[in-house]
């Protein structure tokens, strides 16, 4: 079962301008910068705590032009905390739902730990067209 919004994430051709828009029209402040190169992701969380909105791109070019598709800023997904990740993920798969990272280039078979934080992200033409990343703490 899905737990709590953990935040939503924006896709942004240009990330210090898109940024500086949230900041600006939201008032939401910086939480923290991130990078994950195993999946060629730059991005920050914005608002209070550990950030309830991520807007990131790509360092890899291509990836960004193709997931953009014209766009210099989108929704990307919405990231739900689970309880039991592997759990939902086992129910979801036998729904035809394929796992993947944030760049979408390779399936997961299991979720994946980045900084003790386990995720999984669903391939959005197995899910509905629905991109969601699931979290366990």
């Amino acid at each position: 079962m899905l737990g709590p919004v953990d935040h939503v994430g924006y896709l942004a051709s240009d990330l210090e301008a898109s940024v500086a828009v949230f900041v600006e029209l939201l008032g939401a402040p910086v939480a923290r910068p991130f990078e994950r190169p195993e999946f060629s992701v730059i991005g920050v969380y914005l608002g209070v705590a550990s950030g309830d909105i991520e807007v990131f791109s790509f360092t890899d070019e291509n990836l960004a032009n193709e997931r953009l598709d014209g766009s210099s800023l989108l929704l990307d997904h919405v990231a739900y905390e689970v309880s039991d990740i592997d759990g939902m993920a086992t129910a979801m798969k036998r729904d035809g739902v394929r796992f993947s990272g944030p760049d979408f280039r390779e399936e997961l078979h299991e979720a994946v730990d980045l900084g003790g934080v386990r995720h999984l992200w669903t391939v959005p033409e197995t899910c509905h067209g629905l991109s969601l990343q699931l979290l366990q703490r």
